[in-house]
């Protein structure tokens, strides 16, 4: 007679449990673990509103980060839920301008969250944005003010004339039309080849030569529109982040200085330009570079923040380039107003170079308009940016935020605000800077400074976007 299951026992007389039965007990130990993992995610942030299906997991986020929208449903939750709202297990997001502010404080105790871990592409070194150690966070930006700043460049501003030399000189010789042959010329491209020769020209003291060639040089362009989709993901996941700091799958994943094209070959590039400043026989220049060296930065430190001059500084103006021209040559209005404002300088003679100088563009008060607004309509930057709450927490409009909580930055939100900027704020209307002075216009330009960020996280290539922007705008 065969022995039942309940009556098999294994060594030393300890019962097998049958293999159905281990099932059935394995199943429910997951699920009291998922049922048990779910209430202590949603209980942790329970006092915020949110999309339901974000107080206890990430598949809210990864939807948006997939559907590309995140920027404006973080708005519209922002708009629906409040200041301050849930948006994932341990994630809030805010369009609070203070609240901003106060987070990115010199003496804040926030620090920055691992998604910033997501923006560093050489592995084993970070360069001063992806960094989240504090000391060495500020002390980098300590010694890289000043080549961000002009102080020790003084050739910052004939950079961007001979660039838009450049730019003017390709236009006339490829894209100007005639009476018999319509030439049509794609100003984006041009205007990211314009940005990318200016930002190495600062750095380096020699542009890349995307004008001069008329092309993406290296497969760069190309290689960093198939890069951003991975980059928002593992933003969003950031176990993926920590997934691809392995060393062997980074060594498969991450660009290397071998690469012959994109980010890769720019580090390359970079390793070569900055070996040129050291040992015997270096090169001394007044560039950007030359800066960081004299403040101190080691040959390591000065490949990777010069990768990120280029990188971060062409993107994030030529985002703003784009979409303030595109606004200005949409609305025939402002256009206009615009070319009026710059006619009437001419004939008084305040404009006296060939290309606008800087000093004489911050007199003209439409042209500010219209790059404030550019910037307020359309962000360069929407990322969430999120820091992480200080251990011991913290207290917002009476709601406690437990410590290690991440709280983003809603810039859609922020920057449409109808509290802030009136009714119309979704619509490029420059004229809004006119006629308002105290406190309106005061709090007006605090908010829009927030796209460059604040405090101890302040852009430090604000000047330089903002230089190009007057220059460019102008021309």
């Amino acid at each position: 007679m065969s022995a039942s299951p309940a009556m098999i026992e294994g060594l030393h007389g300890i019962p097998i449990v049958p293999f159905s039965k281990a099932v059935i007990i394995f199943g429910a130990c997951a699920a009291l673990a998922i049922v048990i993992q779910y209430l202590t995610d949603y209980s942790r942030l329970q006092q915020f509103k949110g999309p339901w299906l974000a107080s206890f997991s990430k598949l809210w986020m990864m939807y948006h980060t997939y559907s590309g929208d995140m920027h404006e449903a973080v708005a519209q939750a922002c708009e629906k839920y409040g200041p301050l709202v849930r948006i994932g297990p341990n994630d809030l997001v805010t369009n609070d301008a203070d609240f901003l502010r106060r987070m990115s404080a010199i003496r804040s105790p926030y620090t920055k969250s691992e998604w910033y871990s997501g923006t560093q592409f050489d592995p084993g070194m970070n360069h001063v944005f992806s960094e989240r150690d504090e000391v060495r966070h500020r002390d980098l930006r300590n010694r890289m003010s000043s080549g961000y700043s002009g102080l020790e460049n003084p050739y910052l501003e004939e950079s961007v004339d001979d660039r838009l030399e450049d730019l003017t000189n390709l236009i006339r010789a490829k894209y100007t039309s005639t009476d018999r042959v319509i030439r049509k010329v794609d100003f984006g491209r041009l205007a990211q080849y314009l940005t990318l020769d200016i930002i190495t020209d600062m750095a380096f003291g020699e542009p890349a030569g995307f004008l001069s060639e008329d092309d993406d040089q290296f497969h760069y362009l190309e290689t960093m529109s198939q890069a951003l989709p991975r980059f928002e993901w593992v933003s969003c996941l950031t176990w993926l982040n920590r997934l691809v700091q392995n060393p062997i799958i980074s060594r498969l994943v991450k660009p290397s200085q071998q690469d012959t094209h994109g980010v890769g070959h720019l580090m390359g590039i970079a390793k070569q330009m900055v070996a040129r400043r050291f040992g015997s026989g270096k090169e001394v220049k007044q560039d950007m570079l030359g800066s960081y060296i004299n403040h101190g930065l080691s040959q390591r430190e000065a490949e990777t923040e010069a990768v990120l001059n280029i990188m971060a500084g062409s993107d994030t103006t030529v985002t703003a380039l784009r979409s303030i021209v595109l606004f200005i040559i949409s609305n025939p209005t402002v256009y206009r107003k615009l070319q009026d404002e710059l006619d009437t300088a001419a004939s008084k003679h305040v404009l006296t170079g060939h290309f606008v100088r800087d000093s004489e563009a911050r007199d003209l008060p439409f042209m500010q308009a219209c790059i404030k607004e550019g910037l307020r309509v359309y962000p360069p930057t929407v990322s969430l940016m999120s820091k992480t709450a200080p251990a011991e927490g913290d207290v917002f409009n009476g709601q406690r935020i437990p410590g290690g909580t991440k709280v983003g930055y809603c810039a859609w939100g922020l920057h449409r605000s109808k509290e802030i900027f009136g009714p119309d704020a979704e619509v490029f209307r420059p004229e809004r800077w006119q006629g308002v002075s105290g406190d309106r216009l005061l709090e007006m330009n605090r908010v829009v400074d927030l796209v460059f960020g604040s405090g101890k996280y302040a852009c430090l290539g604000r000047p330089i976007v903002f230089l190009e922007l007057r220059k460019i705008v102008t021309t």
